[in-house]
This record gives C-alpha cells, sequence and structure tokens, in this order.
C-alpha cells in the first residue's frame, strides 16, 4: 500500500467495468475540464500583461488543443508499457503562486519541476516572476514543444531538460518543485535518495505527503506544511529542507 494519499489525475472510463464507476469518472472529467477553463481566464486577466507569458500559454493552447497533454502523456506510457497510463496531472498556476508565497521563493532561487509536463508552470515562474526555472520531464514531446516555444521568445533563464528523474543532472537547484502523484513508491524511495546527497540548505516543495516518508535517516525537515487546491480537490504542501 502507499505510504501517501493517492491522486487520481485524469482516468479513462472505459478502464472502469461499473456503470457507475463511468459516470463518476466522466463527471471528474466534466469538472475537471470546467476548472480548467476558469483557471486559464483568471490566469490570462492576472498575467496576459507580460506579453512573453502570454505568447508562451497561447502557443502551448495551441499546440495542445487537438492532442491534449493528457492524450501525449497516454501515448507515450502505453509505449512504454507502463502501469499507470493516466498519471498526467498539472500544477494550476493559481495554486503555484500560493506555493511561492508560502515558501517565499524568490528570483534569487534555481527552481527545477519534476516532472514538467508541458512546460506551463516553467514558462509562468520564468516569464512572470523572473525566477530561473529548470523543466525535466521524461516525455520527448513534451519537452520538444516546449524547447520550440523558449527558442521562439528568446527566453534565458528557462531550460527544459528530457531525462528520467533518476538519471537527471540535479546540480544548481535551490529548490524542487516535485507533483509526483504518478510515481510508485519505489521510484519515489531512489529519487528522494539522490535529494539526500544534495547540499545542505536545498528545499524541496512537495504535494500530499513528504519526503521524511520516504526517508528513514532523518535528511530532512518539514519547515511548513499548507493547503494548496487542484482541480481534483484540496491537499497538503510540504516545504522543506535538507538538514
Amino acid at each position: 500500500m502507499s505510504k501517501r494519499s493517492k491522486i487520481e489525475c485524469i482516468v479513462d472510463p472505459l478502464s472502469t467495468s461499473s456503470l457507475q464507476e463511468r459516470v463518476k469518472i466522466i463527471s471528474l472529467k466534466f469538472k475537471t475540464a470546467w476548472y480548467g477553463f476558469k483557471e486559464w481566464v483568471t490566469t490570462a486577466f492576472l498575467y496576459y500583461g507580460t506579453i512573453p507569458f502570454m505568447k508562451a500559454d497561447l502557443s502551448l493552447l495551441a499546440m495542445y488543443l487537438f492532442n491534449s497533454p493528457y492524450t501525449v502523456s497516454k501515448r507515450f506510457l502505453q509505449e512504454e508499457a507502463l502501469k499507470d497510463i493516466y498519471a498526467y496531472g498539472e500544477t494550476p498556476i493559481d495554486t503555484m503562486a500560493t506555493i511561492l508565497k508560502e515558501c517565499s521563493i524568490t528570483k534569487n532561487d534555481n527552481l527545477f519541476e519534476l516532472g514538467s509536463g508541458r512546460g506551463r508552470i516553467c514558462f509562468w515562474l520564468a516569464t512572470v516572476c523572473g525566477i530561473e526555472v529548470t523543466g525535466i520531464d521524461i516525455i520527448p514531446e513534451f519537452i520538444e514543444r516546449a524547447e520550440t516555444i523558449r527558442k521562439r521568445l528568446g527566453l534565458k533563464n528557462i531550460h527544459f531538460v528530457n531525462s528520467d528523474l533518476l538519471e537527471a543532472s540535479l546540480q544548481g537547484g535551490t529548490v524542487f518543485y516535485l507533483f509526483g502523484s504518478g510515481f510508485d513508491d519505489a521510484f519515489l524511495e531512489s529519487l528522494i535518495a539522490r535529494f539526500a546527497s544534495l547540499k545542505k540548505g536545498t528545499r524541496f516543495i512537495t504535494i500530499s505527503f513528504p519526503l521524511e516518508d520516504y526517508d528513514q535517516k532523518g535528511n530532512f525537515e518539514i519547515l511548513k506544511r499548507f493547503p494548496v487546491s487542484f482541480p481534483w480537490g484540496e491537499t497538503d504542501a510540504y516545504y522543506q529542507i535538507k538538514k
């Protein structure tokens, strides 16, 4: 059994057997779509005054209009014959804004988003917040599309890396953000063992579970725990530091 509360992202209704389950999941899809629309309107109102972000966000919208990131992720995970092919999820920008405030992330930080997906949060962090940011994701199509936008806009403080998180370089990061909903316990134990090798004072933000759940050596200290919102509901974020 998982050590953390399991987060369900988008699930294919055909993968379930009962009519009641299918209705519930279809309802969740509509709810998520409505949440996404409202979040986009809010984001446009608050942040489209920053022209590079507006251009990046509209480019992402166009790129994934007929081929959603959920579809891209599912196709890749199917090709890799992985068990959980419906594990894609994104952090809403208003939620990330809350996280930055609660954790006092500033322009002096170099933030790594581990599992950056299509890169929307990375573009927001780099263009609106002025933070040096690196997005790492295993799915090549996400990185290729994000790189196309980055080069088109000439952005210098954002980097995209196509790599497995257990192999990618983590050097230079001062803050690491991990949504982590689609990773199993064995993967998280290996990843957090890598975190333990980073220098003292490195900070980490995780969603729904603390690092100490996967570390038995006391390498990390929780600085703050606070509520955050996602399309599927409320959970807690954990702000931690390497001791």
